[in-house]
């Protein structure tokens, strides 16, 4: 399959790479800046370059496009790449509401074309293996999933300037770029919550920050927390009667281990430390299996628009759960 790409961001740096290793072949990038795009296209050795995602998304040769701008700009992108007839991976969060979610899961029907959801824990072999693990634990009671990932951003924050990364306008809240790490975990092991608490915290500027949420279900719960101002020092587990699984890092699985309630230990998953570019070409691979089969209805839609609930459903409770 030929891909173009939307952004020269570090996420289609490593898009690109994980691209040619999943079988595809990257061939075209567009930017708003030309300049920027001319330097992605020749460092990375692609065939062409345009300035404005329409351009991109007219050009006949291209299969797929992947969209890597701002999540304000998702939705219509995606809209324009479907419109082509183009298949599109797409960064999370696909858009900023639940009903735009399954708007463009209904265009890309009507269009019969694939839509999926950048989420590359999903499609993690690793999770196969925690999937597996997790029916070993017993009455599961509870799990804390967390991401909090300290932005190099921040620190130019704190001096007094204004970082893309950390504007509200961007819509790349921590929730949005963070939490959905902790949240499609919940959705792919537990299923939908009954019912979503949650609190955050902005910065002067009105960008959320970070946040917990509480997770209900009829027999357990699920808490998680993200923040792009402090780091993780910890993992994230799952606690079942019988026994508890201990994962590293809940976005990039490497260590994994089960400790039953009397203490023993053993190894499910025992590799080296993981980061994003190394598993990114699994979710490219399986992108290309389903547009291959033309499964434009395939079962990762279903966590998409949950996710996508969830997450509006902490972005508007009330104002008295807000943190100060």
């Amino acid at each position: 399959m030929r891909f173009g790409v939307v952004g020269t961001g570090a996420i289609s740096d490593w898009f690109v790479a994980a691209c040619r290793q999943a079988g595809g072949t990257p061939v075209a990038v567009s930017s708003r800046d030309s300049a920027k795009g001319r330097e992605f296209a020749a460092r990375h050795g692609l065939e062409a370059a345009t300035v404005g995602v329409e351009r991109l998304a007219r050009m006949d040769d291209l299969d797929a496009i992947y969209v890597a701008s701002p999540i304000g700009a998702h939705f219509d992108h995606v809209v324009t790449a479907l419109e082509a007839g183009k298949h599109v991976l797409c960064e999370k969060t696909l858009a900023r509401s639940p009903a735009q979610v399954e708007a463009l899961f209904a265009k890309a029907e009507d269009n019969r074309r694939v839509l999926l959801e950048a989420v590359r824990p999903v499609h993690d072999p690793a999770y196969e293996l925690i999937r597996a693990a997790v029916r070993r634990l017993g009455v599961i009671r509870w799990a804390h999933f967390e991401m909090c990932q300290y932005s190099s951003r921040y620190p130019a924050y704190r001096r007094g300037l204004a970082p893309r990364a950390l504007d509200p306008a961007s819509g790349n809240s921590a929730l949005r770029d963070l939490g959905v790490y902790c949240i499609h975990p919940c959705l792919e092991l537990f299923a939908e919550p009954l019912d979503v608490f949650g609190a955050s915290y902005t910065l002067d500027n009105g960008f959320e920050a970070g946040g917990n949420a509480l997770l209900s279900y009829d027999a357990m719960t699920v808490t998680c927390a993200w923040s792009k101002v402090t780091q993780s020092t910890g993992g994230s587990f799952i606690q079942g009667e019988d026994a508890s699984l201990m994962i590293d890092h809940v976005a990039n699985p490497a260590r994994v281990d089960l400790v039953t309630t009397a203490g023993a230990s053993q190894p499910v998953l025992d590799g080296l430390p993981k980061q994003a570019r190394d598993t990114l070409h699994h979710e490219i691979s399986a992108f290309i299996r389903l547009c291959r089969s033309g499964d434009v209805r395939h079962r990762f839609r279903r966590g998409s628009i949950a996710a996508e609930r969830i997450i509006h459903r902490l972005e508007t409770r009330p104002p008295s759960a807000q943190a100060a």
